[in-house]
């Protein structure tokens, strides 16, 4: 899995690539909380073809995280079956989840 800061102006997109499991969701986790300033972020999942038990608790650490520090944090652009995973352990309720990249763009900035 690569972690990869598409876009930092106003907002910063950071992009995941690739499968977060066991084996590299802590450093994922950390990885992304470094990264979270004052900006919004956009996590841009279009590119996470999986996400293990360990990868949801990583995603869900960096939400809490980003809330603490008032930090907006929108998920975007996830695959059909990351969004399985996401509606079958309920995390679809839990994170702000959005179709597109533009949709949270449009959010972030309404």
């Amino acid at each position: 899995m690569t972690v990869t800061v598409e876009r930092d102006d106003d907002l910063k997109i950071i992009a995941l690539d690739g499968e977060l499991q066991a084996t590299n969701a802590d450093n994922i986790r950390d990885e992304v909380i470094a990264l979270i300033d004052k900006k919004p972020m956009i996590i841009s999942m279009e590119k996470c073809v999986y996400v293990s038990s360990a990868g949801l608790r990583a995603l869900l650490m960096i939400a809490k995280t980003a809330k603490s520090r008032g930090v907006k944090v929108i998920y975007a652009a996830i695959i059909e079956e990351v969004e399985d995973i996401f509606k079958m352990t309920g995390f679809i309720k839990m994170l702000r989840c959005v179709k597109t990249i533009a949709d949270a763009e449009k959010e972030l900035r309404g």
